[in-house]
């Protein structure tokens, strides 16, 4: 059977579920409110007996008040059923078109709502009825329950499926310079995790920049100590490109639970073999040091994640702001802006570590470590003189939603 009659086939049986179930919910509607009672009430009793310990041993009077207290929860849990399947069936009949997924998940719930508000008013025409917008709301519930476990694992699979193709975004940023620094051309590349690096080096050729930025996360410790990763064919590659500078974020250090969330991370410091071995790249490792390069002074504020603490090296950051140079400053952590560098006089702060929230809706990032949930600082420009990348990478099973890797290009003008 070729591939198109198979798709047309699928849609016609889940056009034909949706019909039936629509039908089940016009059939049910359209009952006096004593026959709709009464259905309801047989249907708690099914799931009293099955549900309550020693249900039949008990006497009719306790039956009865148990099913009494039973009926509402379950009537609407009956409804939430109704609706929440015809949600699923309109998504995933939806998915059958190419298409984004958010904008047809939001299409299976305007549907279901549209057809719960009709499904209110069509109960005016039975005896003893009437709508509630109450009744709407719940109808809606079950559709969003549903049809946001589909949307999940939709997006899991097409991460999997994708995860090695994964899109590439170049994000660009346009910072005013001082001290006489202008035209300026800074490539981000913020956490990349081991990530493949075919796209962003191709893309890091095309944009030529003046120097190549890497805030931390490049690869774990583990990979560092090996002296065959990719990661050093990484840093020599961008160093071929331009001048490449590398601060240390906290997989570099070890500062990740390996599977234990309960477990607060130790730093494990920069072996001097490791430190030889990105030198022999042409990269610049800053490890709360910085470099004077041309005009320009960089800095690499390394992690300060180190136990229960998470804050900088404050010497490091010191010394950084009391130079007279233009001023870049790695680091690797956003949440360290505020309370630490928004009050020096620092030019331009980048970082990433973020990941952008991971899950982004409408703009918004929904968790990010060391901020927690819904976090303020996934991505953008601060302030005219921090820049948050989303980063380029993925360390955890965790898919990226709406989030789209990103490469991130810095114009000082």
């Amino acid at each position: 059977m070729k591939k198109n009659t198979k798709i047309w086939l699928l849609r016609a049986c889940l056009g034909l579920l949706i019909l039936a179930n629509m039908l089940v919910i016009f059939l049910f509607s359209a009952q006096s409110g004593e026959q709709s009672g009464e259905t309801s009430s047989k249907v708690t009793q099914a799931v009293a007996e099955i549900t309550v310990k020693d249900f039949e041993q008990k006497t009719q009077q306790e039956q009865t008040q148990i099913v009494e207290k039973m009926h509402p929860p379950v009537r609407k849990l009956a409804h939430m059923a109704e609706f929440g399947s015809l949600g699923a069936l309109t998504l995933l009949l939806l998915l059958t078109w190419r298409g984004g997924l958010l904008w047809r998940y939001g299409a299976a719930l305007a549907f279901t709502l549209l057809y719960a508000a009709t499904d209110e008013l069509h109960q005016l025409l039975a005896e003893n009825r009437g709508p509630r917008i109450t009744d709407v709301l719940i109808d809606l519930s079950g559709a969003v329950i549903t049809c946001t476990l589909i949307l999940a694992v939709a997006l899991l699979i097409k991460h999997r499926k994708g995860n090695k193709k994964m899109k590439l975004q170049t994000t660009r940023y346009n910072i005013k310079g001082s001290k006489g620094i202008k035209g300026i051309k800074l490539a981000i590349a913020s956490d990349l995790h081991g990530c493949a690096t075919e796209e962003i080096l191709k893309r890091l050729g095309e944009e030529q920049p003046d120097l190549i930025l890497i805030p931390g996360d490049l690869i774990d410790d583990e990979g560092l100590r090996n002296a065959s990763n990719t990661c050093y064919g990484f840093l020599s590659a961008c160093a071929a490109i331009a001048p490449t500078f590398y601060s240390l974020g906290n997989h570099e250090l070890a500062c990740y639970h390996k599977g234990n969330p309960w477990r607060h991370p130790i730093p494990v410091p920069i072996p001097q073999t490791v430190k030889t071995r990105i030198a022999q790249t042409g990269a610049i490792l800053l490890d709360n040091n910085s470099v004077l390069h041309g005009e320009v002074r960089i800095c690499g504020l390394t992690s300060g994640i180190n136990g229960k603490k998470n804050e900088p090296d404050a010497k490091t950051l010191a010394d950084f702001a009391s130079q007279t140079e233009y001023r870049i400053l790695l680091c690797h952590h956003p949440e360290y802006f505020m309370p630490y560098i928004k009050d020096t006089d620092i030019e331009l702060t980048l970082c990433g570590h973020a990941h952008g929230g991971q899950w982004r809706f409408f703009g918004r990032g929904t968790y990010a470590p060391g901020q927690g949930i819904l976090p303020k600082y996934t991505s953008g420009v601060l302030e005219n003189r921090c820049v948050i990348s989303r980063g380029l990478g993925n360390h955890t099973h965790i898919p990226r939603i709406f989030n789209t890797p990103e490469l991130v290009i810095v114009e000082i003008e």
